[in-house]
């Protein structure tokens, strides 16, 4: 159901950072502070069970 929303093939980060949650992490972050999007510390949170194609994607087009 959740791919039928996108593009049949969307583009992967490369497996070697598919097995470190962190290392995922740290990749989203650097592609949105590369973009100039920065959430101040006492703006930021965590929300448990976010699911994924929920999250709004600005640093891409």
């Amino acid at each position: 159901i959740c791919g039928a929303r996108r593009a049949p093939n969307p583009p992967l980060a490369p497996p070697r950072y598919c097995v470190d949650n962190g290392a995922m992490i740290a990749q989203a972050g650097w592609e949105m502070l590369r973009v100039g999007q920065v959430t101040e510390l006492d703006q930021s949170g965590i929300t448990q069970r976010y699911r994924t194609d929920e999250v709004e994607v600005t640093w891409r087009d």
